[in-house]
């Protein structure tokens, strides 16, 4: 399993004790559950290192409904089914669907602030330009990694019907506590609906996100779609890098 990895690069001072200026949390989701597999139980890992899913934007109690599913699954065909990925599917009735992963990181140094670049490698069957209800399974569903000091809320509406809505929670009078960077959409090079590895790379900088009290900041990596269909995307591997300023 991997979690935080410290890379040498620190602060321009004489002070051995400096907090590291760049703090990197890659997760890759077959080898975390390869590893579990092998541990005994008393030893045993979560297969997700931490990651948990999380969907929004539907109404409350139709999961069912919208054929919500999560969980570490087999790659699916063609693509290696000996290994393993983070599983997110669902049926976008709603037209605003939200598909997240979400943890939260530690380790890092306390009040601070950092820019994040985010970098994820999934599997996507859906082709660019593919056409689909209400928008293209590949081009309208939008990968984008978000972060929060406090982390998130999932908000029921006030009315039978409404949608959960995931809120990240902001710190009054720091508008550092929340950021969002778009990573792309989830199309693939083809003209073909078959699953293919995909990876999506993004700087947040300028912005920056600020740490809390203890260090931890709360990622939340996924997608929101403006297909209205079902769609399935296969984590692989997560890298979060984090650089103090």
């Amino acid at each position: 399993m991997m979690l935080a990895v410290v890379l040498p690069f620190t602060s321009c001072n004489d002070d051995e004790t400096a907090d590291p200026k760049t703090v990197v949390f890659e997760t890759d989701f077959n080898k975390v559950a390869s590893e579990k597999m092998t541990m005994s139980t008393e030893d045993a890992i979560p297969a997700t290192d931490g990651w948990n899913a999380v969907f929004a934007e539907y109404p409350d109690g139709e999961q069912d409904f919208y054929e919500l599913a999560s969980g570490i699954k087999n790659f699916p065909e063609p693509l290696d089914q000996t290994k393993k990925a983070f599983m997110l599917s669902g049926n976008n009735h709603s037209d605003a669907l939200q598909m997240w992963l979400v943890k939260q990181l530690s380790g890092l140094a306390a009040n601070a602030k950092y820019t994040v670049e985010t970098e994820v490698e999934l599997a996507s069957k859906y082709p660019d330009g593919s056409v689909g209800i209400g928008g293209s399974p590949g081009n309208s569903v939008h990968l984008v990694s978000k972060f929060a000091t406090d982390g998130y809320t999932l908000e029921k509406g006030k009315t039978e019907g409404d949608n959960i809505k995931l809120i990240l929670k902001k710190v009054e009078s720091v508008p550092e506590s929340v950021m969002e960077v778009e990573l792309g959409d989830v199309s693939i090079i083809s003209d073909q609906y078959v699953y293919k590895l995909i990876t999506r790379k993004k700087s947040s900088s300028p912005d920056v996100v600020v740490t809390d009290n203890a260090g931890k900041v709360w990622a939340v990596v996924g997608t929101w779609s403006g297909f209205e269909g079902i769609s399935t995307l296969y984590y692989t591997r997560i890298k979060i890098t984090l650089t103090k300023i």
